[in-house]
Order: C-alpha cells, then sequence, then structure tokens
C-alpha cells in the first residue's frame, strides 16, 4: 500500500466525522452513528496501510485495534495507549461497532443515546490516530 492511499483513507475518516458531527446536529442519528463507525474504520485502516500492511477485510473496529497491536505497528507505549482506550471504552466500541448494522440494515432506529456514544468514541479514536499519525513505521 502506498502512503497516498493510506493518507487518503485517513482524509476519508476526517470527512465523514465532520460529516457524522453534523448529521448528529440535525438529529439524523441512524446516519450520524454509521459515519461514525465509517470513519473509525477508514482511521484505522489508514494506519495500517501507512505501516505497508494489507488492510484485513474486515468491518470489525476491534478486530483492526487488535491487527495493529498484534503486528506492532506503533511504539510499545503507544500500543499501549491504544490498549488502554480499548479496554477503558469497551462497551463505547461494541456500540459503534453495532451502529454499522443497526443503521444499515436495524429494524429500529439509533437514538440520540447511542448516536452520542458512537460520535464520541469515534471522536476519541480518530484523534489518537491523527495524534499517531507520524509516529507509526
Amino acid at each position: 500500500m502506498s502512503i497516498e492511499y493510506a493518507e487518503l483513507l485517513l482524509e476519508r475518516a476526517k470527512r465523514y466525522m465532520h460529516s457524522a458531527k453534523r448529521n448528529f446536529e440535525e438529529k439524523l442519528y441512524d446516519v450520524s452513528a454509521l459515519e461514525a463507525e465509517i470513519a473509525t474504520q477508514l482511521a484505522l485502516k489508514a494506519i495500517i496501510a501507512k505501516c505497508g500492511f494489507h488492510i484485513p477485510r474486515t468491518h470489525r473496529i476491534r478486530q483492526l485495534i487488535s491487527f495493529i497491536i498484534e503486528n506492532e505497528l506503533l511504539p510499545k507505549d503507544l500500543t499501549k495507549k491504544l490498549s488502554e482506550l480499548i479496554m477503558r471504552y469497551r462497551s463505547q466500541f461494541i456500540v459503534l461497532e453495532r451502529a454499522r448494522e443497526v443503521s444499515q440494515y436495524g429494524a429500529t432506529l439509533i437514538d440520540n443515546d447511542e448516536a452520542e456514544i458512537a460520535l464520541n468514541i469515534a471522536k476519541k479514536l480518530v484523534s489518537l490516530i491523527e495524534e499517531l499519525w507520524s509516529l507509526a513505521k
């Protein structure tokens, strides 16, 4: 994977986050949560691509994070920071992962609380990825 492709993925992640925030403000909670989930995936995949790995074919955020940790794509202190983020916000990551399925195919709507959780955890992770960008191998 090229650095240009990795940068493109990160830029797309930022655009999805921007749109997720705007849609949340407009009370389009399903769309906001879905876009937050997509932004998170793209940011994680950007780091993986930047490090020269083929991106795993998964939509599972926790699997992507595990891939980053297991393949030691970040310096040890940053890997620890990422691991701690996952442990601390595990239930929020589950809500974020669930957002994709529910938003696209679910028989129920995502409410304000779920969308807010999805958006907030996505902001944390995308911000962390931006912070780690220059430090990734």
